[in-house]
């Protein structure tokens, strides 16, 4: 592939892969804020550029050294090879976002590097073992966990936690604060973890440093926030109603677990541990029998395991092709 036709491929598609990544990742941050009109769209958008901004130049950058490095030696990557990643990624990523089922953008960017290091023969099995799958398996399961015991504890009605939604109802500007903060809280973890995925394969590539990725990105991430109504939380209209309170929650719990294993860098789906967080929510309020008859679980249980596979098949199709 000429040199300059690779470049021009390789802008349209981080751009690309970064706006829809934007859209999926704006509106699990702010769909409880809008919804409640305690923020225009623009001031969340605004909201979201800068805390995911923050996010990914104070924790992005563990995360973008193991995808960089982490799976293949970095000398494996260049500019052509990123080109395949991204590509691959960002067209599994729209798949899923046009039948709206929200669908992690680390896995499709951490299985499109598994690909290419199977294919290159320099798979670092490491990597995996030891830091991607523990994380992986048990992030969405505490996620499920803390959410379930402090739902739970708000949920029915009684004693102690009456008089903390008495309290809040007398002073809502409290509640309209919290709300807004816990969003901006998730907007950190989407910057600190999901940035990366644009990121890593071009700063490993020699296209620009991490930092100037980071910049470059940030405002991308934003206007797919703007541009499209994406659905990573239709699947708590579909499955359970979240009010405030239970968005909250959410919110908190996952953006800790994120942020968290940002700091430790390790690339963590935001989709993954804020859908199991929702399944608890569900599980709490209307019990696991119900849980299990929404079809959107089925649908969603489907697409995560073909999703992956797909970036990864598409991965070896352009090697193969290419080389």
């Amino acid at each position: 592939m000429p040199a300059s036709l690779a470049n021009a491929l390789l802008v349209v598609f981080s751009f690309f892969f970064a706006l829809n990544m934007g859209g999926t990742g704006f509106s699990p941050s702010f769909s409880a804020a809008l919804g409640a009109r305690l923020v225009s769209r623009i001031g969340a958008v605004l909201l979201f550029a800068v805390f995911v901004g923050i996010g990914s130049l104070v924790v992005g950058d563990h995360v973008v050294k193991t995808l960089g490095a982490g799976f293949v030696p970095p000398g494996t990557i260049d500019r052509t090879t990123a080109l395949f990643l991204i590509t691959a990624a960002a067209l599994t990523l729209s798949i899923a976002n046009l039948v709206r089922v929200p669908q992690s953008t680390a896995w499709v960017t951490v299985f499109s590097l598994i690909s290419l290091g199977l294919m290159k023969g320099n798979l670092n099995g490491h990597t995996i073992v030891y830091k991607l799958l523990p994380a992986w398996l048990s992030i969405p399961a505490i996620s499920f966990g803390l959410t379930w015991l402090f739902t739970k504890r708000l949920y029915p009605l009684r004693g102690w936690n009456y008089r903390l939604y008495e309290h809040l109802t007398k002073h809502e500007w409290k509640l309209r604060a919290l709300v807004i903060a816990s969003s901006c809280y998730v907007a950190l973890g989407v910057g600190a973890n999901n940035v990366a995925n644009v990121v890593a394969p071009l700063s490993t590539a020699g296209v620009f440093d991490v930092q100037t990725g980071m910049l470059l990105f940030t405002p991308v991430f934003a206007l797919g926030g703007f541009v499209f109504s994406r659905t990573a939380m239709s699947i708590g209209n579909e499955v359970v109603p979240l009010g405030l309170y239970s968005a909250t929650i959410i919110n908190v719990v996952v953006g800790s677990l994120i942020l968290f294993s940002a700091w430790l860098g390790i690339p963590q789906s935001l989709v993954h541990a804020q859908t199991l967080a929702v399944f608890a929510i569900a599980f709490a309020k209307e019990g696991s029998y119900e849980l299990r008859k929404h079809k959107m679980v089925k649908k969603i249980t489907v697409l995560w395991i073909v999703s992956p596979l797909i970036a990864a098949g598409l991965v070896a199709l352009q090697l193969l092709i290419f080389g």
